[in-house]
């Protein structure tokens, strides 16, 4: 186990690391969504190769290939359809990667600095998609709101149309 420095240490290197994935979404122009679903993926992966140093790797490896099941349904199902997918799976693995992984019996194989790390990482990354969501869900409300009057008008310019054809008052 780690002392609360050390802890502070590595939670701030899973930060930094989240600011670099904030960073390649800013310059690559990708949906956030994506590019976290890929990065929720490899980080399941990455338990899996872990688990290879444990004394029964067999195991082990089924425990953590369950864990890439898991998370990578959920961020298949983000890349498909909602970013909300992708963020209830970066909220739930810091839970699994401490209660696994740090605490429990996976803490054999894993590195506690990198769980640590992880789970900072986690919980910025879903801060970050539940932001990059909610900014898109509010320009989407705000441009079909703008879009309304013109709507109103475009109605109302057919509507006249029609009355003239049908022989009503110019």
């Amino acid at each position: 186990m780690l002392d609360i420095t050390e802890i502070a240490i590595f939670a701030a290197v899973g930060v930094v690391f989240a600011l670099g994935l904030i960073a390649l979404c800013r310059w690559s122009g990708v949906a956030a969504q994506r590019i976290a679903a890929y990065a929720l993926i490899a980080l399941s992966f990455l338990y899996v190769g872990f688990a290879f140093r444990a004394e029964e790797p067999g195991a082990w490896v089924g425990v953590e290939m369950t864990g890439v099941a898991v998370f990578g349904t959920l961020a298949g199902m983000s890349i498909i359809g909602s970013p909300w997918w992708v963020v209830a799976g970066f909220a739930l693995h810091p839970l699994y990667a401490i209660y696994f992984h740090y605490i429990g019996a996976g803490s054999q194989f894993a590195p506690a600095p990198f769980v640590i790390a992880n789970a900072a990482f986690d919980v910025a990354a879903a801060l970050f998609v539940a932001y990059a969501a909610l900014r898109a869900g509010r320009k989407t409300t705000g441009a079909a709101d703008a879009l309304a009057p013109q709507r109103k008008l475009a109605a109302r310019s057919q509507h006249r149309s029609q009355s003239r054809d049908a022989g009503g008052p110019a």
